[in-house]
């Protein structure tokens, strides 16, 4: 049981991008399941090899009913385990994009996205309209320093679907107008959550990330 337990967790974690899928994902937390359910199922089958065994050798007259008793406890969670099993096997598992979105400045969505970050000595508003899957979708960045607007500088957007393996879009930002650069993609393909990364280098600064949370709906 002990190797069937630590040969499934570990093939499992493979699976997993980062630590914090195990309950941030449905995959990471029908796993955790899995484990708890197998792991009790465990702790009563040694009560029983333990305690139950001796004193039925040892001829206790109470021993048959606590050994129905925790074997019936040992078949709850075996059969429950399955069902966890079960889930689990119906479950993508988590993109491995997730590793790759790092230092989240904010979660935005569903709706119309407007957020504001400093990323000193600039300030970026980061829009998307309307936020909605498999429709074109406008985005823009606007960025500022001392509240003027700085132009030239370069914009690259990366789009990372965060609930199943997809390939990475990315797509340069236009300057429309000094310090406002956009657009427009049918980026978001699907609905669920997306990482929006960033990459903003200004005209003779040093370059930074803004990573966005999304969720995109339909």
């Amino acid at each position: 049981m002990l190797l069937l337990i630590g040969t499934g967790t570990g093939q499992a974690l493979l699976e997993l991008p980062t630590l914090a899928s195990l309950w941030q994902t449905s995959y990471g937390q029908a796993l955790l399941w899995k484990i708890g359910l197998l792991a009790a199922a465990l702790v009563l089958a040694g009560v029983n090899l333990a305690r139950t065994k001796p004193r039925l050798q040892a001829g206790d007259p109470s021993a048959p009913t606590l050994l129905r008793r925790l074997v019936q406890g040992e078949i709850v969670f075996v059969v429950a385990a399955l069902f966890a099993a079960a889930v689990l096997s119906s479950l993508a598992p988590p993109s491995s994009a997730l590793a790759k979105v790092q230092n989240v400045a904010a979660r935005v969505g569903p709706g119309p996205v407007t957020a504001t970050v400093s990323k000193s000595p600039y300030k970026v508003r980061v829009q998307v309209q309307p936020n909605r899957a498999a429709v074109p979708n406008a985005f823009s960045l606007t960025l500022t320093r001392d509240g003027k607007p700085v132009p030239g500088a370069e914009v690259i957007t990366k789009f990372d679907m965060l609930d199943m393996e997809m390939g990475e879009q990315s797509y340069r930002l236009k300057e429309q107008r000094p310090g406002v650069f956009s657009k427009s993609a049918p980026a978001l393909v699907m609905v669920g959550h997306w990482g929006l990364v960033f990459e903003v280098t200004p005209r003779g600064g040093k370059p930074f990330v803004v990573t966005l949370l999304d969720k995109a709906s339909g």
